[in-house]
């Protein structure tokens, strides 16, 4: 799924069930193995789906994502809006975020070495369902992880006010 949004629907999903984790980390780490397709698109090296969309892409990409995440706490202030960065709950959440990435590609894409380093068998995942199925999945997830979140931030922020109107009295 090159370049679709659809591979933020498990990290949203993720992350209205675990709201410890870290949702930049899990957003960019779904999205960021996608560098390898489009830099095969743009300068026709390399494979459409290779090494990088494989275990070892996650293990490339664990500590970029996770000083990326790290960056953007800082750099925009989050900590306001967001649990406070943790590194250990950043590198699990690049983990679960890129494995998925690999994960949903390897069940439509029969090119894929999803074990890589371990085995060189492709299409290991290919064909568990339809493409069309793992597109829904992740768009369903989406849409159940935002109303989750959504639903959450409505409690919180009633609460919120329910305390402030008991302060002033």
């Amino acid at each position: 799924m090159p370049f679709t949004p659809f591979h933020f629907g498990f990290a949203v999903f993720l992350y209205s069930i675990f709201p410890f984790l870290d949702p930049i980390a899990l957003l960019i780490g779904c999205v960021i193995v996608d560098f390898e397709p489009l830099f095969y698109l743009i300068f026709n090296v390399g494979e459409l789906h290779g090494i990088i969309h494989s275990f070892l892409g996650i293990i490339i990409f664990l500590i970029p994502v996770t000083l990326i995440s790290w960056l953007f706490f800082r750099w925009f202030k989050l900590e306001q809006y967001i649990k406070p960065f943790s590194p250990y709950f950043s590198l699990l959440s690049s983990f679960l975020g890129i494995f998925s990435h690999i994960f949903f590609d390897a069940i439509i894409y029969p090119e894929m070495m999803f074990l890589f380093p371990f085995t060189k068998t492709q299409g290991i995942l290919f064909g568990l369902w339809s493409s069309r199925i793992d597109y829904i999945v992740l768009s369903v997830m989406f849409c159940v992880g935002l109303i989750v979140i959504l639903t959450r931030l409505f409690i919180k922020r009633y609460k919120n006010k329910e305390t402030q109107l008991i302060d002033t009295d």
